[in-house]
C-alpha cells in the first residue's frame, strides 16, 4: 500500500491522550476533534463532532467508532474546518464550524474499513486533498477514536513487519542474485518509495508478492492511485512503463513460490489493468505451472475483458479478486468511466471464473452513505447470489471526498449505515467470506 504524500497536509505518529480543554462545562459524549497547522491535535469537549455519510453530516452512532486502532496516522486537513454542534444543541441543526481550527482526519491501518467520513466546511482556496481514505474523528473523555470497523484481523498485514532495518539487505541481495531483471528494478522502487507491502514481501520471500505487468489501462478511475489527469491530485505512485518479459516474470515468481502459503499477485497498484497483457500472463502460468505446483496465482483485475480472463484461467490461474464500486451499473460507471467495456463484461469475467473453480473475491470500494445505502446493499446481495462469489474485500476508497461527491450518483435510498450494512451482507450472503486481504487459496 502507498504511503506517498505530496501536498502540504502534514502526518503525525499517534499522539498521547491530551487533557481536556475545558471549554463549556458540560461534555459531549463524541468531542470534535481539532489540529493547528503545527501538527497539534486536541479536543474541545464543549461540542459534539459531527460526521459525514454522503453529503449528511450527523453525530456518530456508538457502534461507529472504535479507539484508535495501533498503527493510524492523524491528518490534519488543510483549508477545511470542522463540524459539530456546541454542548447545549448537540445533533440540532445543522453543524457549525468551529472557526480557527482545522479538521482532522484518520488513515486506517489494513483490515479497518471506515464508517464515516470527516466532516468539513472547506474553506476558499483549500487545495484539493490527496489521495487517502479519509476516515473522521472523534474524542471521548480525551481518547481518541475514529469511525470504523475490523472486517479482518491479519497478523501478517501489521506495518511493524514491513520497512524492517534488514530490509535493504534482502533487496540487495535478490537484485545481485538477478541483476538484469526489470521487474525486480520496478519492486525495489515500489518497496522503498512507495511502501508497497507486496513488493516487500518478493524481498522478504513470503506471503503475497507483487507482479505487475501492464503499463495501460482502459478505465480512467477517479481514484487511481497510478495515474491522474492533468489537474487533479497527484497520483501517489508512478506507473510501471514497461511490459516485464515472460523470463522476468517467472524468474521472480519462481523465487517468491518457493515459499510456505505464497501468493503471486498480478495487478498492483503500480500499473494499469494486467488482462490487456492476458497472452504474456497465461504463458508466464503455464511456464510457472511447468516448474512448480506451490503457491497460489492470483490476479487483481477490473474484470473488463471475460475473454482474456478465460484465457489466462484456462492456464491455470487459481484465485481473482475483482474491483468494483458498486453492483449497480449506472454507478458503476460513473467511477470507472469504463473504456470499451461496460458492467456486464465484469459480471460474464467473475462467471467465468467461477465456472472454472477460481476462487473470487471483489474488491469493493467503500465510501460511508454510499455503498450503505440500501439499494446498493440489494444490489450486491443479488450479485453474491447469482454468481456464487466467494469473498467481498472491504476497501476504503482513496480520493478527497467531495471531488468523488462532484462525479458520484446519489442514491435516492435511505443510508443504513456500515455496521448495518455487514449484517446484511452476512446474514443475506453466509456463503461469502467477508475480509480484507487476498487469501492464499493453495498451499
Amino acid at each position: 500500500m502507498a504511503r506517498h504524500n505530496r501536498d502540504h497536509s502534514r502526518k503525525g505518529a499517534r499522539p498521547a491522550a491530551p487533557g481536556a480543554s475545558g471549554r463549556g462545562g458540560a461534555r459531549v459524549r463524541w468531542a470534535a476533534a481539532c489540529a493547528d497547522s503545527s501538527g497539534q491535535f486536541w479536543d474541545d469537549p464543549g461540542w459534539e463532532g459531527a460526521g459525514r455519510s454522503a453529503n449528511v453530516l450527523r453525530p456518530p452512532q456508538d457502534e461507529e467508532l472504535v479507539r484508535l486502532p495501533a498503527c493510524s496516522v492523524l491528518q490534519f486537513l488543510p483549508g477545511r474546518t470542522p463540524l459539530g454542534w456546541p454542548v447545549t444543541c448537540a445533533g440540532q441543526g445543522p453543524p457549525q464550524g468551529l472557526q480557527g481550527t482545522l479538521s482532522v482526519a484518520v488513515q486506517l491501518p489494513s483490515g479497518w474499513t471506515r464508517t464515516l467520513l470527516p466532516a468539513w466546511q472547506r474553506e476558499p482556496g483549500a487545495p484539493d486533498l490527496p489521495i487517502f481514505g479519509y476516515t473522521a474523528a472523534f474524542f471521548r473523555k480525551g481518547e481518541l477514536w475514529c469511525a470504523a470497523v475490523q472486517t479482518e484481523d491479519n497478523s501478517r498485514w501489521n506495518p511493524g513487519l514491513y520497512a524492517t532495518r534488514d530490509l535493504s539487505r534482502r533487496i540487495q541481495a535478490l537484485r545481485q542474485k538477478h541483476p538484469s531483471n526489470r521487474l525486480l528494478g520496478q519492486l525495489e522502487v515500489c518497496a522503498r518509495e512507495y511502501g508497497c507491502y507486496n513488493a516487500q514481501n518478493v524481498f522478504y520471500g513470503r506471503w503475497e508478492g507483487a507482479a505487475p505487468v501492464s503499463p495501460s489501462c482502459n478505465a480512467c478511475c477517479r481514484g487511481c492511485i497510478s495515474a491522474q489527469p492533468d489537474g487533479a491530485p497527484p497520483s501517489p505512485q508512478v506507473r510501471l512503463a514497461f511490459v516485464p518479459t515472460l523470463e522476468e516474470i517467472v524468474e521472480v515468481g519462481l523465487e517468491h513460490l518457493n515459499h510456505p502459503e505464497a501468493l503471486y499477485t498480478f495487478g498492483q497498484g503500480c500499473e494499469g489493468e494486467p488482462l490487456l497483457q492476458a497472452p504474456l500472463l497465461a504463458r508466464a502460468i503455464r511456464a510457472l505451472r511447468d516448474r512448480t505446483s506451490r503457491g497460489t496465482l492470483h490476479l487483481n483485475t477490473n474484470g473488463s475483458l471475460p475473454q482474456a480472463a478465460r484465457e489466462v484461467i484456462q492456464a491455470g490461474l487459481d484465485s481473482m479478486r475483482v474491483s468494483l464500486n458498486s453492483a449497480i451499473p449506472d454507478h458503476y460507471r460513473a467511477y470507472y468511466q469504463p473504456r470499451a467495456y461496460d458492467f456486464k463484461d465484469v459480471l460474464e469475467t467473475i462467471r467465468i471464473a467461477r465456472g472454472h473453480g477460481v476462487w473470487v473475491s471483489l474488491n469493493l470500494l467503500m465510501v460511508p452513505g454510499v455503498n450503505d445505502a440500501q439499494d446498493e446493499v440489494e444490489a450486491l446481495l443479488r450479485l453474491l447470489e447469482d454468481l456464487d462469489v466467494n469473498m467481498v474485500q472491504m476497501r476504503n476508497l482513496n480520493m478527497d471526498p467531495d471531488l468523488f461527491f462532484q462525479a458520484a450518483v446519489p442514491s435516492q435510498a435511505p443510508i443504513l449505515g456500515v455496521p448495518e450494512m455487514l449484517r446484511r451482507l452476512r446474514a443475506g450472503a453466509p456463503q461469502t467470506r467477508i475480509g480484507s486481504h487476498n487469501p492464499a487459496v493453495r498451499s
